[in-house]
């Protein structure tokens, strides 16, 4: 098996993300190429990625918001080849860890049952529901607080 690295993501990794994100979401879920480029450069957001053999396996960004005092995990994906492999706990405790921060939120699709399995097993709790929003589904948000 591949050593997998986890490394800051640069504006230069905003095409493959989008083609990564295209591999794991669903059309209407998937960022473009602009919108990781944008998560890349933007100053209050943590970007990193996995990396094996090469090749992006793995990403997630935090967006500090500062006025609300947490910060939201804005994505997570792991390549559907290199899933079930702690890929995906690592990219969030790395993201997690870069802030200096208490309280940690994400949003994610009711019907997402491993992801929200991921999300508890790291520490996340269900804390609302989210009607409407995705465009066709319900979704959570989950916190996490760390001490």
């Amino acid at each position: 098996m591949a050593q997998v690295e986890i490394v800051r993501a640069t504006w230069r990794d905003a095409r493959a993300l989008a083609q990564l994100d295209r591999r794991c979401f669903s059309r209407v879920d998937a960022f473009s190429g602009f919108t990781f480029l944008g998560l890349c450069l933007w100053p209050d957001v943590v970007a990193v990625k996995a990396m094996a053999d090469g090749k992006i396996v793995g990403f997630v960004a935090g967006d500090l918001r500062r006025r609300r005092g947490h910060i939201v995990i804005v994505t997570l994906s792991v390549d559907p080849a290199w899933r079930r492999r702690g890929i995906a706990e690592r990219l969030m405790r790395e993201c997690e860890a870069r802030f200096n921060r208490t309280v940690f939120r994400l949003q994610v699709r009711k019907s997402n049952t491993p992801a929200i399995q991921l999300y508890k097993k790291v520490g996340y709790s269900i804390i609302g529901t989210l009607p409407g929003y995705y465009e066709d589904e319900d979704g959570y948000l989950m916190e996490k607080k760390v001490r």
